[in-house]
């Protein structure tokens, strides 16, 4: 699939940012551990989350959008055997292991799908449920995890490096059993306090104190209802989009305390911003030109891996030259070439690190394989259009926000990259003054 996009076309308006696709994917597989009809509310209509009811009804359960935002999961799973044409449409099918091994004590899931950002090894995943009692393998001659589990027990988890989705697995396997397990170093990302608060309305008993969980399950939990927060992903595309447009675009359903760790160094730039909290409505104060900021993506409350492209592209207007420092993924430049293309100015470099143990997330850092995990971008840059690749979904929403502020008409392929995270993004856009569209969608 691509988009044609003509840019430099005056943008403004105001856009309704959509339920957070991060949150709303591990909910519906939590809500596979309760009994009864869960309904879930604002859940983005995007192909990773119909990736994964075709996951789930494939398995038997009943899972379903009844309305345009709202997701009803009921838990009937006649099958714990994942297939790969199945199973690898998205990374986050390996969480089913939780719901699959409480129903049938055995699970067999292929290696999960997704963008590619780097090895992302699911090791820390598997290892916290192995603390709770579960013996899991890895066959290279099938590429199948194959889970098993016949007594459940009482662990302490301690991740060696945060781990969003491992925190998330660790808690859900967790509420299912009736004995205290605690999760230090535990990740501390705003979606992981939506599912604490899930978990506990279907009866479970979690607290966060810090970077340490506390759950304590229940052999059965009862289903519940539970409305999604809103996106802050996508809240910042926006943000940037609007930046990049002098402020004329307004920002609803916006959750200001997830993305203050993107506000610090954005007002930093030199913008400033003004929040209506009755409505949650933002609306960006422009400045006369930008600043340039050089950040350094981290575990929240640090700068998030998903917000630097988005910032790259900012600062390719600032008034100098700015780094980004990726120490989360060591895959997660690759958009740059295709962002050079628009006419972008930046160079490649590795830092030095006095520690690149404790500096990096990703496991086994290695300063030859791994020798570009920082850029440097010297703003600023007029675009121009040009032909480029999604990769994945937030560097396609960067490759997206350049063909807009670029003269001409630019072609984005691998657009169905972006329609995994953003839901009706064209429509967004349209409405806002965009002239894009989707050619050769087969």
């Amino acid at each position: 699939m691509q988009y044609l996009i003509n840019g430099q076309k005056p943008l403004q308006g105001m856009v309704s940012i959509s339920g957070a696709k991060n949150a709303s994917l591990k909910l519906i597989i939590a809500a596979l551990l309760t009994d009864g009809v869960s309904r879930i509310d604002n859940v983005p209509r995007i192909r990773d989350v119909v990736s994964l009811l075709e996951i789930i009804n494939y398995l038997g359960g009943e899972a379903k959008f009844i309305a345009k935002n709202t997701v009803q999961v009921e838990n009937k799973l006649k099958s714990y055997h994942l297939p790969l044409e199945i199973g690898g449409k998205t990374r986050v099918s390996i969480l089913l292991i939780a719901p699959l091994l409480h129903q049938f004590n055995q699970a067999i899931l292929p290696n999960p799908g997704g963008c590619r950002l780097g090895e992302r090894s699911v090791d820390r995943l598997i290892d916290s449920l192995k603390k709770m009692g579960a013996r899991i393998s890895y066959l290279s001659e099938d590429g199948y995890y194959h889970a098993k589990i016949t007594k459940t027990k009482t662990a302490v988890i301690n991740f060696a490096k945060k781990s969003h989705t491992g925190t998330e697995l660790a808690m859900m396997f967790a509420s299912r059993i009736p004995v205290k397990t605690v999760i230090n170093n535990a990740a501390q990302e705003p979606e992981i306090d939506d599912l604490i608060v899930f978990l506990n309305q279907a009866g479970a008993k979690i607290k966060r104190q810090g970077q340490q969980i506390l759950v304590t399950g229940k052999k059965r939990l009862s289903a519940t209802q539970f409305k999604v927060q809103p996106d802050r992903i996508e809240a910042v595309t926006f943000i940037v989009l609007s930046a990049l447009f002098d402020g004329r675009i307004m920002i609803k359903n916006v959750t200001l305390k997830s993305i203050m760790p993107f506000l610090k160094p954005f007002t930093k730039a030199g913008f400033d911003y003004q929040y209506n909290q009755e409505k949650q409505l933002l609306k960006i104060v422009q400045p006369k030109s930008i600043k340039p900021v050089s950040i350094v993506t981290a575990p929240h409350p640090g700068f998030l891996t998903d917000w630097q492209p988005l910032w790259t592209i900012l600062m390719t207007q600032a008034q100098g030259s700015s780094t980004v420092h990726e120490t989360v993924f060591e895959n997660r430049l690759g958009y740059i070439q295709d962002l050079k293309r628009f006419g972008c100015k930046i160079d490649f470099y590795q830092p030095e690190v006095s520690a690149a143990e404790e500096v990096y997330q990703f496991n086994n850092y290695n300063p030859y394989k791994h020798r570009y995990q920082a850029i440097k971008i010297h703003g600023p840059t007029t675009l121009h259009n040009a032909y480029a690749t999604m990769t994945d979904i937030r560097a396609g929403a960067c490759l997206v926000l350049a063909a807009l502020i670029a003269k001409g008409n630019s072609v984005i392929s691998g657009a169905e990259q972006i329609e995994r995270g953003y839901e009706d993004l064209l429509v967004k856009l349209t409405k806002l003054g965009a002239q894009a569209r989707v050619v050769n969608s087969q």
